[in-house]
């Protein structure tokens, strides 16, 4: 199959289309990442901007040792009697003052 010189004239005709093809092929990547990584920057401001609503705390090991405490002071709770614990009274010889924390000083 032999190329004649009409089938030239039609290849240098498209030749420029081709090259614009192939440039905007090569520049595609590119711009489509630049394009995502505005996206992700607008979805972390819209995240940083907006309030959102406290989730519940997952299982975990967390809550795992917050259940084996609990169950452990009803243990103790149970073993001592049915009392709960009382809070520690304070101490005589310990003066409290009723003031303390209550002001502010903002002279320097």
């Amino acid at each position: 199959m032999a190329l004649l010189p009409i089938d030239l004239q039609t290849l240098f005709t498209q030749a420029t289309q081709v090259g614009k093809e192939q440039a905007a092929q090569k520049d595609a990547p590119p711009a489509a990442q630049s394009l995502q990584g505005a996206q992700l920057v607008q979805q972390a401001e819209n995240r940083d901007n907006s309030v959102n609503q406290a989730q519940e705390q997952q299982e975990g090991p967390e809550k795992l040792k917050d259940k084996a405490r609990r169950g452990a002071e009803r243990r103790k709770g149970r073993q001592k009697g049915a009392k709960p614990p009382a809070a520690h009274p304070p101490a005589s010889d310990v003066v409290r003052d009723p003031a303390l924390g209550r002001n502010v000083d903002i002279t320097g």
